[in-house]
């Protein structure tokens, strides 16, 4: 399973990827707080969404 980071979206969305982590956060995504995030494709799809909206 390919796994994406929230730079990787950032870059792509044309937002900053603190952005994107303070959405993760509020979403509860977040289980190990100060570890590294690794985004599943079903996740990735949802951060899209919510940002091209």
């Amino acid at each position: 399973m390919d796994t994406m980071t929230p730079r990787e979206l950032a870059k792509e969305l044309g937002v900053s990827d603190r952005t994107i982590r303070q959405w993760l956060r509020e979403q509860g995504w977040q289980s190990v707080p100060y570890a590294r995030w690794r985004l599943t494709p079903e996740q990735a799809r949802q951060v899209r969404e919510h940002f091209r909206a």
